[in-house]
């Protein structure tokens, strides 16, 4: 890793670490940095105290997790897809998502007492999504990029489609339920969800890291890559399984999250170059830094109303896309 990249890296996680401590202290009740220290250390006030440890904080850490593991996610789905401009949403993963919670809501309804029900079916449904746009898409030559993408984008217009219709079917609050699913929320998280996630999240994220190498071959044309002995096929799949893996566990905790997939890799491709040993944290880091300031936004500018965080990266997302067609060249 150059050392350059480097820098950037310890920059980037002093960035998120800055907006993390303001993350703590802004909400619909202003906790000072003072406070804040004496509540991390058990002196503080029983009130901020409470507000620290079983809100704030697991939040926080909450959005930091989701942000980086979509982020990854971005980076290897625009690999394996070849196109900068993928993200884990164009395979399925949130479109299926939404279709399975949408649907367990209007079957069980208010007899869903487990916190982890919505996260068990969400999950379940991005993998059955991501699994009929695998099925659809390969063919005995294997997977082509372009035609997995096609596929993904068909899959998620479907079940979207389906996903109204159920939604026409359901009374209002399992509606909320399913909006606030759809729209990316983290008002129930909690200290359970952050050690799952941490642990999933660690050890995909040192899988990845271990293959940095092969992925930057990948980026090659197929002809080079087999020239090189590597089974583009096997490898291929291999990185879809782990990015569907990241990205289904993250929005299984918080929602659907459109664009993040996206915009992280790009901005931390312009950071630290291609080269995947510095671009996948770079885009975690990246990830897990505009999340955070998407939900600490959502949460303060007009507490107590919250905007959820999928609708403010929603929308930086889409201005930024918009930059980017306006600065392609062709």
């Amino acid at each position: 890793m150059k050392q350059a990249s480097g820098r950037t890296l310890l920059i980037l996680f002093l960035l998120v670490l800055a907006v993390g401590v303001g993350s703590l202290c802004l909400g619909s009740q202003w906790i000072s940095p003072v406070a804040l220290v004496r509540s991390l250390v058990g002196q503080g006030d029983d009130t901020y105290q409470m507000v620290f440890w079983s809100f704030r904080l697991p939040r926080v850490l909450m959005v930091l997790l989701v942000g980086w593991g979509i982020a990854v996610s971005g980076v290897l789905t625009q690999g394996v897809l070849r196109n900068d401009l993928a993200d884990p949403g164009i395979l399925g993963v949130a479109a299926g998502g939404n279709f399975g919670v949408t649907l367990a809501l209007l079957t069980f309804g208010s007899q869903i007492n487990s916190p982890w029900f919505i996260p068990a079916v969400s999950m379940g449904g991005a993998l059955a999504a991501v699994g009929l746009v695998c099925g659809l898409a390969l063919d005995r030559q294997g997977a082509n990029p372009s035609r997995l993408l096609l596929t993904g984008v068909a899959v998620s217009a479907a079940l979207g489609s389906f996903t109204l219709v159920l939604s026409l079917n359901v009374d209002r609050e399992v509606y909320a339920q399913s909006l606030a699913w759809a729209t990316g929320s983290f008002n129930k998280a909690d200290w359970n969800y952050v050690v799952v996630l941490s642990v999933w999240l660690g050890l995909l994220t040192l899988i990845v890291l271990t293959i940095c190498p092969v992925m930057n071959v990948l980026r090659l044309r197929d002809e080079s890559v087999i020239s090189l002995g590597l089974n583009v096929l096997r490898w291929r799949l291999g990185l879809l399984v782990l990015a569907v893996a990241l990205a289904a566990a993250s929005m299984a905790m918080s929602g659907g999250l459109i664009f993040l997939g996206l915009i992280a890799p790009q901005i931390a491709r312009r950071l630290v170059g291609p080269q995947h040993l510095a671009l996948i944290p770079a885009a975690g880091f990246v990830g897990a830094l505009l999340l955070l300031t998407a939900d600490t936004s959502g949460r303060s500018l007009f507490a107590p109303i919250e905007i959820p965080a999928g609708i403010m990266t929603g929308a930086v997302g889409g201005a930024y896309f918009t930059y980017l067609l306006m600065t392609t060249k062709g």
